[in-house]
């Protein structure tokens, strides 16, 4: 078992179809993991955004991406920018600080990180 700290959980809901987008964009600022946990649903009053009444689509996708702290502002405005955050009922991000995760992490990857190599 190898426990990883120093880490930020992004959780960002985004309107659907936006996933691959705000992956993408993650990933090319080097962000390694990403996960879409599903579909959700809001309710109440902001259901309805402008003076004209305009319907906003409530169903979003749920995307989770852990990065380092070092990451953390990089990946977030990174994301904020390609989903294009700014503008109303497109969704939102944010960020909160993971105390500790654990995984398996195979031998041959464990004496890569050690060497400072990049694992594959």
């Amino acid at each position: 078992m190898a426990a990883l700290c120093s880490l930020c959980i992004k959780y960002i809901s985004a309107q659907c179809g936006l996933n691959e987008v705000i992956l993408r964009a993650a990933r090319d600022v080097g962000a390694r993991t990403g996960a879409i946990s599903h579909l959700a649903r809001g309710i109440g009053a902001r259901e309805r955004l402008g003076v004209l009444g305009i319907a906003v689509e409530t169903e979003k996708e749920v995307i989770t991406i852990i990065v380092s702290s070092e990451q953390r502002d990089l990946v977030y405005d990174t994301i904020y920018r390609a989903a294009e955050l700014n503008v109303p009922g497109r969704g939102f991000i944010y960020c909160i600080p993971l105390e500790k995760a654990s995984t398996y992490i195979s031998q041959s990857i464990m004496k890569k990180l050690d060497k400072g190599e990049e694992p594959e």
